[in-house]
């Protein structure tokens, strides 16, 4: 096989990356016993489901209600006790990632590089603005800002009453990425963003300044598929430290005030991470699923036994693990020693809706047939 042709077919794996259909059916799990009822509380159809990457649609769950966006355009508000349809707003967008909710409003990105702000009460749109590319991850909001990036490498802080640009920042894109971005967070006055380049910035929120910057994954290689670095996954930050982790392989923890690395592990993901206590989850790239102590990166456990079943971003849900698979089981994994301890089918054959959130007693998905479904034990 000539080099062009490899490079050709390497690229088109990235960009079909997420899509299950273009990969072969996975295998039947092995039965067992659940060893809780990990049961279906509730289902509710819905005018649509996530579009073209289910790890960039979220589900916000506040206040008793689970807040969202279909690729049809709809905006949704849910009861997250018995799955009510509170709010259904029709809109003439289309989302390309989920929704930030600050009390009545919700923000989203579109396809068409545009940020739109929408209130839940008077189901107008409030305002919106034509940024410089598509927006592929949900935005942050806090102190009355917004911080969104675009696919072109632009990192965007606007006023979120108006939709005013305030200041922008840029990282050049590598020759070849892959498709997706980070979702920026906004931490201590400062606004974090990963790029994919592999550099972890953090910005005053007020002015712009970069004040620091860290390579997390830094590129390697002599070919640019070898040198994919890009910080796609979800941050995550809690007592003064930022985790972030690389598709090259580096997990790495960084104090927020100054960047420098407080530790780093050889882990390449895709996808995002889960926090919770003490307690980091981290899905590599082959679907082994790690719990690490978060204070110096030491592993707890290890499981290996979903190998290869395309895992999305996992998330704690009350004494468990709960990673998804591509044929759409929702896995259980013991939290004290990585075991898993139950498995449910989320819907009927289908592979990964949004990202899992979780709630109370109740862990909730988007899946692709246009389902909202809350699973319970």
């Amino acid at each position: 096989m000539n080099k062009s042709l490899l490079f050709a077919l390497l690229f088109a794996v990235l960009v079909i990356q997420g899509c299950s259909n273009a990969r072969p059916a996975l295998e039947k799990l092995p039965k067992m016993e659940n060893k809780v009822g990990f049961k279906k509380t509730w289902r509710k159809g819905v005018d649509g489901n996530f579009g073209e990457s289910s790890e960039r649609f979220n589900l916000v769950a506040e206040d008793g209600s689970l807040y969202f966006a279909t690729d049809e355009g709809s905006l949704y508000e849910l009861g997250q006790e018995k799955g009510n349809k509170i709010r259904v707003i029709p809109t003439e967008y289309t989302p390309s990632a989920g929704v930030t909710r600050n009390g009545d409003i919700l923000y989203f990105g579109t396809y068409d590089a545009q940020l739109v702000a929408i209130s839940l009460e008077s189901r107008s749109v409030l305002w919106e603005k034509k940024l410089s590319s598509e927006v592929l991850s949900e935005v942050a909001y806090a102190a009355g800002k917004l911080a969104v990036q675009t696919s072109d490498g632009w990192l965007s802080v606007l006023d979120a009453g108006t939709g005013d640009i305030l200041w922008r920042a840029k990282e050049d894109l590598p020759p070849l990425t892959v498709r997706g971005t980070s979702a920026p967070i906004i931490e201590e006055g400062k606004v974090i963003a990963g790029f994919a380049d592999g550099k972890l910035n953090a910005y005053s929120l007020q002015s712009g300044v970069l004040i620091w910057s860290y390579e997390v994954g830094k590129p390697e290689g002599r070919y640019e598929i070898e040198r994919l670095s890009d910080l796609d996954g979800r941050l995550v930050v809690k007592d003064g430290v930022v985790y972030a982790i690389a598709y090259n392989g580096t997990l790495a923890a960084l104090s927020i005030d100054t960047g420098r690395p407080l530790w780093q592990r050889s882990i390449a993901s895709s996808v995002g991470l889960a926090l919770k206590d003490e307690l980091l989850a981290v899905v590599d790239m082959k679907s082994n699923v790690f719990l690490l102590n978060a204070k110096n990166g030491s592993e707890i456990w290890e499981n290996t036994t979903l190998l290869d079943r395309d895992l999305i971003s996992p998330e704690f849900y009350r004494d468990y693990v709960a990673v998804m698979d591509r044929a759409g089981y929702v896995h259980l994994l013991d939290v004290t020693i990585g075991d898993v301890i139950a498995y449910k089918l989320a819907d009927d054959d289908v592979p990964p809706g949004s990202r899992m959130v979780a709630d109370g007693e109740l862990l909730f998905i988007l899946t692709p047939d246009s389902n909202v479904t809350a699973l319970s034990y």
